[in-house]
Formats: C-alpha cells, structure tokens, sequence
C-alpha cells in the first residue's frame, strides 16, 4: 500500500496528463524536446496557455526545461518516460508511481476502443 503523500504525488502527476491539450503536448515531446514556441504553433494555441500547461506538467513532476538561450525546452523529467513498450502499438509509457500511462498508436488506439465498445455492446 502507499502512503497518502505518494498518492497525492501521483494523483497531481495524472490529473496533469488527464487534460486534452497536455496529452497533445505529451504526444509530441515523445517525439523530442520541443520549445514552448514550437509547441504552441504546433497545437494552435496562444504561448501564454502553452506557457502554463507545461508549468502544470513540470510542478507535477512530468517534465523538466533547459534554457538554451532565450528558448526554454521542455523534455520528460528522467525516470518519467519510457519510450516503447511490450507491443509495437506502443510509442511509449509515462511511469506515474505505481501506475503506467501507455501511449498508443492512433492506429493501436482505434482499434482497442472498438474492443472494449463490442464488449459492452455485449
């Protein structure tokens, strides 16, 4: 069992991959390290947003930056990704405490949701 201070630890870790557009941002640092410029352009959406949804990832334990510059790149803090996986649908896993995020294929992803869609069809 873990202790309540771990849980909240890995609680703020899932509630920050948990929103839409930081699992955009997730998807594409599995890719490399992007800046918050890049990362922006690439999800269409304002710096200043982009600019706290990797502070959120960050203060959760996500994620790390370095500063090159004037550009701050942010990358998965180490230990928190694993890229691949037991399948070839998987990009990679997010290890959050005792539990794992894996990252699927769009492909894997699609499939896996008409598996569990039939089963409750039933």
């Amino acid at each position: 069992m873990i202790e309540y201070q771990e849980a909240r630890r890995i609680a703020a870790m899932l509630a920050a991959v948990g929103e839409p557009t930081r699992m955009l941002v997730l998807h594409r640092l599995t890719e490399r390290p992007h800046n918050v410029g890049e990362l922006a352009d690439l999800l269409g959406i304002p710096m200043v947003n982009m600019s706290h949804h990797l502070g959120v990832m960050r203060n959760a334990g996500l994620l790390e930056d370095d500063k090159e510059g004037r550009r701050v790149n942010y990358k998965f803090r180490p230990g928190v990704y694993v890229p691949g996986g037991d399948s070839p649908d998987v990009i990679g896993t997010i290890l959050c405490g005792n539990y794992r995020v894996n990252i699927l294929k769009e492909e894997a992803a699609a499939k896996s949701r008409a598996k569990v869609a039939k089963k409750s069809a039933g």
